[in-house]
C-alpha cells in the first residue's frame, strides 16, 4: 500500500515509546477501567508500535517525511 518511510531510529524509537504509552495509558492513567485519557493515551502507544513495526507511518506521506537512510548511488555493487 505505502512504501516505507521509517528507519531503522525512528523504528526502535516508536516502538519504545509506543509500549511506554500503552502501559501508561493502561495502567497509570486508568485505561482499563475505561478512563478516557487512559484510552486514547494507549491507543496511540498502540498506533506507534503498529507503525513501527511495519516501517510505514501514513502520516509521513503528505508531508514527504522519509526518516530512511540515503543508499549511496556512487557504490560499486
Amino acid at each position: 500500500m505505502f512504501a516505507k518511510n521509517e528507519g531503522p531510529a525512528d523504528r526502535t524509537i516508536r516502538v519504545v515509546a509506543g509500549i511506554l504509552l500503552t502501559a501508561v495509558g493502561l495502567l497509570l492513567l486508568g485505561g482499563l477501567e475505561a478512563s478516557v485519557a487512559g484510552v486514547v493515551v494507549a491507543a496511540f502507544g498502540l498506533w506507534l508500535i503498529v507503525t513501527g513495526a511495519i516501517g510505514v507511518c501514513p502520516l509521513y506521506v503528505p508531508f514527504g517525511i522519509n526518516t530512511l537512510p540515503k543508499r549511496d548511488v556512487t557504490a560499486v555493487h
